[in-house]
């Protein structure tokens, strides 16, 4: 699904200071999706340490100021559609994010990135733009790839830390979990979890780094400070200050796409729950 549609194919042309154009799906109903596009961006250090509800707030500012056609949810509040598979962590930057737009007529891809290029404040940078089939159809990560600095923290994993992890059957981690909902952060009681099927390579890297590959499902994941809490046989929260980047992360698609249909109590994104 690339480029725009030919004379015979189009209807009417869709004007908006003569950027947009327009494709025969803008005979559909009012809310269809014309257009759905993978945004894929950088979360630098200077926005390390915003949160995803902020990072979620600038991407709507920045769409509206280049005045994109993004579709928007139904209900009392309209926001923008978009869409993040997954949130990521504060305090952790990333090379490789994403998020996916629905839009309700055709643009350029080429002139979709330049346009949001420019509105995106300081330390998001927008590096590919994707179009992706126009149905209501989630992705999840199945790969992501992150680098902790331990050189900078004077931290050092000794190899035979690193090839017991690879050869471990299994990894089980005591976490400390909080109660979602009406009762939100009151602690739960621990719980042991194996985290041996959703933890990959683990590697040194230069500078005294340390790569680490996980592997989530969609009931299991890990967390970069886990497997260091791991590796080094110390609390989590005695390694709260080592940085993270996230270097690359795999999506592949969930289940059927689902119908065009929204309700009321839709918010301005989506970000799937993180697997416990």
């Amino acid at each position: 699904m690339t480029g725009p549609p030919s004379d015979s194919q189009t209807d009417s042309i869709v004007a908006s200071g003569g950027r947009e154009s327009s494709r025969p799906s803008d005979r559909l109903g009012p809310t269809a999706i014309r257009q759905k596009v993978e945004l894929r961006f950088e979360k630098g250090e200077a926005v390390r340490f915003i949160s995803h509800h902020d990072l979620m707030r600038a991407f709507q500012r920045a769409v509206r100021r280049a005045q994109l056609p993004v579709r928007l949810t139904e209900g009392f509040n309209p926001r923008p559609r978009i869409v993040f598979p997954v949130a990521l962590e504060v305090g952790i930057a990333s090379l490789d994010e994403a998020a996916e737009l629905e839009l309700h007529q055709w643009i350029p891809t080429q002139d979709l990135k330049e346009r949001l290029a420019a509105a995106l404040p300081p330390g998001l940078a927008l590096h590919t733009v994707r179009e992706m089939d126009p149905v209501r159809r989630g992705q999840r990560p199945v790969r992501v790839v992150y680098r902790m600095e331990l050189g900078e923290a004077e931290l050092t994993v000794p190899p035979e830390r690193l090839e017991w992890l690879a050869r471990a059957a299994t990894l089980p981690y005591l976490r400390v979990r909080l109660e979602r909902g009406r009762r939100k952060g009151r602690p739960q009681p621990p719980k042991t979890v194996d985290l041996r099927t959703v933890i990959g390579a683990v590697a040194a890297a230069e500078g005294g780094a340390v790569d680490v590959e996980i592997l989530p499902t969609p009931v299991l994941t890990a967390r970069p400070l886990e497997v260091l809490s791991l590796l080094l046989e110390r609390p989590k929260d005695q390694l709260a200050g080592i940085r993270i980047t996230k270097l690359s992360m795999t999506l592949e698609p969930t289940g059927n796409p689902s119908p065009e249909t929204e309700t009321e109590s839709e918010t301005e994104t989506e970000t799937p729950t993180e697997p416990e």
